[in-house]
Formats: C-alpha cells, structure tokens, sequence
C-alpha cells in the first residue's frame, strides 16, 4: 500500500478516457522492449522504467538504457520492479538481485549480502526509510546499506493477488484477481467485478491519482472508477482503442499528474488532460474545414464549413468532453445560394425569432426557423462574395464584400430593405476589399481593408495606415474592448493596440505571427487565432508595447492541426457560457478558459553528459569544481529538463558565467556548444520552462576550471611585463647612448673645425701678416725688386690658406692626385717654412706606407701646427722634420732649437698655454688617429715634438708605396 504525494495539477475526472490527450512509444520509438513492469520517478524528474531488456531512463524525449552491459551494470536484465526513495536513490528489483543507483553508482545485492533469493518480486518504502524487498523465498529490509531480518510490524508488498490503494478521499479500493471493492471506514460501499464492470478477467494493478480517481489495469484494457455521487462512474475506453485489449502491467501518476500505462506487449503509454476540445466530421460535422463561427440567441453554435455547408451545435455542461454526434448538419442546397460558407452574423428576426444572416460566394442568405431568404447583387449587394457581416445595434446591417461596403436599414418588421447605402474606395474607404468589421464602445465602426484601416465616424470616413502606426497594412482580425481600445490583428505583423490616441504594435512571440481572430475570455486573458495555432496572453498586463506571458499551444498541446481558419469571418466566437471556439481547417476547437488546467510544476533540469574535445567527462556536483587540462578546445553540455505533459515545448536558456553576459535562448535544443574559450573558472547553467512558461529559476549547474598553457598563466604575463620593461629600458639606454655619441660626434665636429682653423685659417693670417709686414719694409726702404718678390710670396701664401680653409670646411682634398702623398705635402710644408731666418729640413726614412686620407690629414695638421709653433713661437734658428715608417708604426719628430718652454701637463696629458689651442688641438688629433704625442721642451733647449701612429690594417690605403727622400 502506498500514498502519492500531492501535486498541483492532476487529470480532470470528468474528462472521458476517450477524450484525453494520448502519447505512446514502443521498439520502434526507443524502447528496448515492449513490456513494461514497472514505473517510477525519481526526485531529479527522470521517469525510470522497468522492462525485460533493461532499465529505461527517460526525459520525455530520449531513452536511456541500462542492463547487465552498461556502465553502470545491473545483476540482470529482467527488471520486474521499483522504487524511488526519498533520497533520490532508485532501487531496482530483477531476476537475479537487487541494485540501488544513486547519482550514476549501482549498489548490487544478492543472496551473498543476505537476501533470501535474488529473484525480486516487489518494493515497499517504509515510514522509518527503511525498503522492503520481497523475494521469491522471503521479505527482508534494508536500511543504510545493511539487511535487517524479517520483523512483525514490516508492510506487505501487494502482489496480483492482493492490490490495495488507498483513494484521496480516504476510502480503500482492495482488489483481488477478479474483483474490486471499495471500502469507507471499514465497510464495503462498492463492488466492481471483471468481465462485467470492469474489462478483462483478471485485475492486474491499481492507481489512485490525486483527484480521488481509481485506475484500474487489467489483462484485458484500463478502467477509470470516479465517485460521481451519490454513485461511482466506470469509465471505459471503448473497443476501437489499442489500450481497449491491451494487458496493463503497471499504472504510475507523474508529478504533473499524467498518468503513464505500462503494457505486456503494446509498450509504454500516456494519458494527459486534454485542454482542447476538438468536434470534426468523426463528432458529426459535415466537414472538418470551418470557416466561420457565431452562436445564436437561443443559444445554438452556428458553424459554417468549405464545402459542407451549415452547421448547428448545441453542448451542455454534462456534453463537455464528450462531443461526439452533437452536431447536426444544415446543407440545404436548395436553399442556401452555397456550402460554402464565408461569414456568418446573428440577428432578431420578425416576432424577436433568432435569426442567422450567411454569407456565401454566390450571395447572402437570411436564416430564420426554416425560412431562408436570399440576396444577391440583384438586389442591391455591390458584390455576391460575402467576406463578412455585422448586425448593428439598431439591427441594420453591414456587409463587406470585394467591391465595397454595404448598409442595410430594415423595415420595423425586419422583412424588407427599406435603406441601402455602399461605401467604397471613391466615397474614401482604404480600399473595395473589405475583412473584418467591428463597432466601439464610442460608436465608431471600424472597418479591415487590404490596404490599411479605416474608421467610420459620423458619416466621416478616417483611413490609417503603417505611416500611422500600424505594423502592416492588410488588417484580418478586429476585437474592440470594453474601455474603448481597439486590437488590430494582421497578416503577417503580429497585432496592434489602439489606445484611443494611436496605433502601437504589440511586441512578443507575435510580432511576425499572422493574427487571424483576437478573443477577450472575460477571466484575465486574449486568445488568438494565429498562423502557428492558438496563442494567449495576460490581458491585465497589456501595455502599448507587449503582452506578458505569451503561450502557443499546437499539437502537442492536443490540437489536430496548427492551422486555423483565414478565410471567413469571424473565425473565433465566445460563446455566452464564456467558452471559446476556434474554427480550423481540422474541425473546430473549442476551450473552457475557466477550467483550463495549468501545469505549474517547474520541471527539473539536469546536465546529462559534458564532453571535451568529444570525450565524456564524469559529471560531479554542482558545487565541485571539474578540472579540465589546458589546450582544451571544443565543449559541449548536453541537458534535459523533465516535463512530460508536453516536452516538444520545453523551452531552454543557459549561460557560462565567466564568458557570456547574458543567458542565450536555445529554445527547445538540448545541447551547448562553447569553443576557444580562455582559460578561467566557469559555471555552466541551465534552466527550464514547462509547456506553460513556468521557469525554473534554479535549474543545473556545473562548475569547471580551464587550466591556462605557460603562456596563458598571471607568471608568464608578469615575466613578458618584466622583459618588456627591461627592453623599455635598453631602448632608452641605447638612444641615450646614441644621443651621448651624435653628441660627442658634434663636439668632436667642432673641435676638427676649431683645430682646422687654427691650423689653417689662424696660421695663414699670421703668415700673411708676417710677410705684409715684410713687404712693408722692403717699400719703406724702397727695394721695389725685393718688395715685388715678397708681393708675390704674400700673394701665393694667401692662395694656399684659402684652399686650406675650403679643404677644412668642406672636408675636401687636393685635387692634384701626384701630390696627396703624406711625405710630399710635408715637405712642400717644411719648404715653405724655411726662410726669412729659419732653416727648415724634412728627412724620411723607411718604405713608406700609405695611411687613409683622414689619418694623414691629422698628421700633416700635428706636423704644420708644430712648425708653426717653432717658427712663430720658439723664433728658433734651425728646425728639424723626420718622417719614420718602421714596422708597426710611423713616427714623425718635429725638432727645433728655439728658446723652448716649459710644457704645461693636466691629468698627465700635455695641454696648452692659457689662451692657446696648439697643442690641445695636436694632442686631440693625435687620439682621434690612435697616435701618441710627447712634447719634449725647456726653457734655452729647444722643443721636440714627437708623433707615434701604430700601423692598422683599417688605416692602410689598399696600393702601398715605397718612398725615401732626404733634403
């Protein structure tokens, strides 16, 4: 014995078996095997099935199998019953022992861990969580993993024999093979038998659903007992059903209040409320494709089909979910200008008779008791293709046809036109093509044309179009409301609302949804009759831009077709019990909104499988962290929520915290696929929405770390800071290194020019000074000859400092390529300088070996600065040049023996006298070449200046020469 939970929704009894939504899967949708023992569910959702090839896990779309060779492995394959405990754990009984799976780990007991025999014939739960399990040799308990010997105070496990429930109601049905009684505090109050209330021959199971209801399974087909009081209602499937002879194993109430049928040979089975009725041919119309739709004063449907004509309808409550032969069929072909049917309006006929105006292809009929007047142009009609009608308040009549809109006024008595009057395009209608017509709450008539809206006020006529605000301009469905706005359904933009001020296009899951009917069901909600099917709203919550809430409901919702009526008007009706009906080209569909179940049961979610690089990862808890190695790629969670009263409308949203920024609508996909992702800690969630809408906030969670390459890691990014610092840094160094060069490079510049001007520019003036004051002599004493001599002397002299000057300034050379020799030009220097007193010789000794240009420029400037010096300065007699080339250097001693001086030494280095360059300037040229200078000098002992170069193989000119020359 056992007590089902309670749970928010359940079926309604008095919906007939016959009449409810069905789903069934066997081989070949899935099911390893057509037998089904035993059902359960567990408290992650998952329905779990028991057959003879395995155990079946399901989430309403897939099947998952576990058996002797699966991982998880069971003890056999024979599952022939279960449990689901309290702690989420599934226990599994088999024909050769008992497993326990909890969170993907199976537990096997058998005859070594002391079970009596390990052939399981039944699953009991205690109320000290303790299972009891019924084998073939005896009952035993388990609790905590141990097995507890049989005790006097353990439940009986039912077995085929022995069935008994007990109701919600608090009343026990007790079943034996063939009989059933139901038993209220202990006294018999009903008794049901096989084979005459019951089908079949023998009673096989039993169920208790949440509304009082007994289901009952026999060898034979499935029975449903309601206490309709004052007496009980067996309900039957009648004989054309497939479950009508089937043998019904095992009976189990979901937490949504399905009930699920496992069969001996016909496999698995579903039973859900069914919240549409559907009325088609099979019910009695005389065609499945509706158009149109209206209920008249006496309170009959009137429903107008394509080709079969008219028809007439009338359910009572006790009718409701029992439709079938309720409609009768009025085709009068001899009467009606057609069966086909375009529009249909309700009126009061003469002596306040309901009458029926129907529209057709051919004309207008008047339908009143069993008289039937037609009207066609003939008569004034501006066409004969009927589109739509409407009865106005004063019982006039407005017919919209392709060429125009008509007014009829009637007579008191209502049989004759006494007023007709036609609007169309040229009276400033949108255009001929009138739809839908409808009159406010202020008393404006508004009129659907094929190019826009247009508004009848006081004999005035406003077209609105999408430069208005309308979202499209082929209006197909109008709905005035109670507070004077207006709903503006279109063909293919969704709806618009007006809110006496202008148009608004209503957003959501409309907004590219053709609207072909707009219903108010006066307890909080629109209905509309869309392309996609039937949708709804919350009225409450309609503001000019979105209606919450919005629902869809297709087939899987128990509809035959998603299709709905878009060629008559009106296409959807409320019925004055408040019900609704929807003309389909399936038959029409009618709803109860004031009993219209809800599944508000948030399913559960679960993440099924996590692959990387498309291999499985073991699944852990949501609050363990998976570690996943670096240079990871492609990721892929695959989830399930379980909803079974529709899951082809389970909706899906997930995220990856950690990279995405907002939940990404995957709307019925069951997978993820993330790739290239960085290395961090993510959280992979997941949630669900019923068929309903209703979300489950808190869904799945699986939490994982991507460990980062080296290259990837906060030590490598510190390091590649570090680097790009140091080689900041060695930039900056380099630069100033550079700068400090181009610097000395410039300082060096000047020094060059302030040498080549005191040895050049400074050296010639005074030598040109020396020799004009020489001249001036010569004239003072009048020695013309001579003073014409030194004339020309002066003359050559400032020739010689002037292409000095050029040759230092422009770093140019003697153009006289005999003469650029280092040798030569210090002996033209040396010959210049001897004379007026001072007696000059040049010796060189060895073979002469040519330096680069630059480096003789330096030696011939030290050797003309030194002369200079000994000639201006020592006023020396005699003056000595020798030119050396010894291996490995040259050498050049400038020697005189003038008044000599005493040489002035700073950091060991010979510099010159305040107010003097000379030997500063000779000391600098000769480092720049790699030389040595020695200034040997004292006061009566003349001065010797003395030059060392080292021979370097960069210094050398590429053709040597060999030269010695004495003088």
């Amino acid at each position: 014995m056992f007590l089902l939970a309670a749970a928010a929704c359940a079926l309604v009894p008095a919906t007939p078996l016959s009449s409810m939504n069905r789903q069934s899967w066997a081989m070949e949708n899935g099911l390893p095997q057509n037998t089904v023992h035993a059902i359960a569910q567990t408290s992650d959702g998952y329905l779990w099935l028991g057959t003879e090839a395995g155990l079946v896990r399901f989430d309403g779309v897939q099947f998952a199998v576990f058996d002797r060779a699966s991982k998880p492995a069971l003890p056999d394959n024979d599952v022939r019953c279960l449990l689901a405990a309290s702690d989420g754990a599934l226990w599994i009984g088999t024909a050769d022992g008992l497993a326990r799976l909890d969170h993907g780990t199976v537990t096997v007991y058998t005859t070594a861990n002391g079970l009596p025999a390990n052939a399981i014939h039944g699953l009991v739960m205690s109320g000290n969580d303790m299972a009891i399990i019924e084998t073939v040799a005896g009952t035993v308990g388990i609790r905590g993993g141990k097995i507890l010997p049989p005790m006097e105070d353990m439940p009986v496990v039912e077995d085929a024999a022995n069935l008994t429930v007990l109701l919600s109601n608090g009343e026990f049905a007790s079943a034996s093979l063939g009989r059933l009684e139901l038993l209220r505090n202990g006294h018999k109050v009903a008794q049901f038998s096989t084979d005459i209330e019951l089908p079949g021959s023998r009673i096989q199971t039993l169920l208790a659903d949440r509304e009082g209801a007994l289901w009952i399974g026999t060898n034979r087909g499935l029975a449903r007992i309601v206490d309709g009081k004052p007496e009980f209602k067996v309900d039957k499937l009648p004989v054309t059903d497939p479950l009508a002879s089937a043998s019904i194993v095992s009976l189990f109430e979901d937490r949504e209040g399905n009930i699920w049928i496992g069969t001996e040979t016909s496999g698995l089975h579903v039973l859900r409320d069914q919240r549409f009725l559907s009325i088609g041919a099979p019910e009695g119309l005389s065609s499945d494709e509706t158009t149109a739709l209206v209920e008249d004063g006496a309170g009959k449907l009137w429903i107008g089909t394509n080709g079969g004509g008219l028809n007439a309808l009338r359910i009572t409550k006790e009718d409701w979910g029992n439709s079938a032969g309720l409609a009768t069929s009025y085709v009068v072909p001899d009467v009606l200008l057609s069966k086909v049917i375009l529009s249909l309006a309700p009126a009061r006929g003469p002596d306040d008779i309901p009458a029926l105006w129907v529209g057709t292809p051919d004309g207008l009929n008047r339908v009143r008791g069993s008289a039937v007047d037609s009207f066609t142009s003939a008569d004034g009609l501006p066409d004969d293709f009927i589109r739509s009608l409407l009865v106005d308040r004063d019982g006039s009549l407005w017919v919209g046809t392709r060429h125009g809109l008509a007014h009829w006024n009637f007579s008191p008595d209502g049989r004759t036109v006494v007023r007709r009057k036609t609007f169309t395009h040229a009276d400033g209608l949108g255009n001929d093509l009138v739809g839908a017509l409808a009159r406010d709450t202020h008393g404006d008539l508004w009129i659907a044309t094929l190019a826009g809206l247009s508004r009848l006020s006081g004999g005035k006529i406003t077209n609105y179009t999408t430069a208005d605000g309308l979202s499209s301009n082929v209006i197909t469905a109008l709905h005035p409301r109670g507070d004077g706005t207006l709903l503006i359904g279109t063909e293919d933009r969704g709806w618009n609302l007006w809110d006496k001020r202008g148009f608004h296009p209503v957003q959501g899951g409309s907004d590219h949804a053709a609207i072909h009917a707009i219903l108010d069901d006066g307890v909080g909600h629109l209905w509309f009759a869309t392309g996609n099917g039937i949708a709804r709203c919350d009225a409450a919550g309609l503001s000019t831009n979105a209606c919450p809430n919005w629902i869809e409901f297709g087939i899987a919702d128990g509809l035959r077709s998603r299709g709905m009526s878009t060629n008559g008007h009106p296409a959807a009706w409320r019925s004055a019990d408040g019900r609704l009906w929807f003309a389909t080209p399936k038959g029409l569909i009618a709803v109860d909104p004031a009993h219209f179940p809800v599944n508000t049961v948030p399913p559960p979610v679960s993440i099924e499988r996590f692959t990387i690089d498309d291999a499985d990862q073991a699944l852990h808890a949501a609050d363990s962290l998976l570690s996943v190695e670096s240079g990871r790629v492609h990721f892929e969670f695959d989830y399930a929520a379980m909803s079974f009263t529709a899951p082809q409308k389970v909706r899906y949203r997930y995220m990856l915290e950690g990279f995405d920024k907002a939940w990404t609508d995957a709307g019925s996909r069951r997978t993820a696929y993330y790739t290239n992702i960085p290395p961090g800690t993510y959280t992979f969630r997941v949630q669900a929405a019923n068929n309903d809408g209703v979300w489950n906030t808190t869904g799945a969670a699986l939490r994982f770390e991507l460990r980062p390459r080296f290259y990837q890691t906060i030590w490598f990014y510190v390091l590649l800071g570090l680097a790009l610092i140091l080689l900041i840094i060695l930039a900056l160094r380099y630069r100033l290194r550079r700068a400090e060069r181009e610097f000395g490079a410039v300082l060096a510049e000047r020094s060059r020019i302030a040498r080549e001007i005191h040895d050049t520019l400074a050296q010639g003036y005074v030598g040109v000074s020396v020799q004009l004051e020489v001249l001036s002599e010569l004239l003072r004493r009048n020695r013309l000859d001579a003073a014409q001599t030194q004339l020309d002397s002066t003359r050559e002299t400032v020739r010689e400092g002037l292409a000095d000057a050029r040759q230092s300034i422009w770093a140019l050379r003697s153009q006289d390529a005999g003469e650029t020799t280092l040798p030569v030009r210090l002996r033209r220097i040396v010959e210049q300088a001897s004379g007026n007193g001072l007696d000059a010789r040049f010796n060189i000794h060895g073979a002469y070996r040519a330096f680069d240009t630059a480096t003789e420029q330096e030696i011939l400037r030290i050797a003309q600065e030194a002369i200079h010096n000994g000639k201006s300065h020592a006023r020396a007699p005699h003056l000595w040049v020798r030119l050396d080339y010894i291996p490995g250097e040259a050498a050049l001693e400038v020697r005189d023996d003038g008044q000599g001086f005493v040489p002035p030494v700073a950091d060991g280095r010979v510099e010159s006298p305040p107010g003097h360059y000379g030997l500063t300037g000779m000391r600098e040229r000769a480092e720049g070449i790699g030389g040595v200078l020695e200034v040997e000098s004292s006061p009566g002992e003349g001065t010797a200046v003395r030059l060392r170069i080292p021979v370097r193989k960069d210094a050398l000119m590429d053709v040597p020469r060999d030269a010695k020359e004495k003088s």
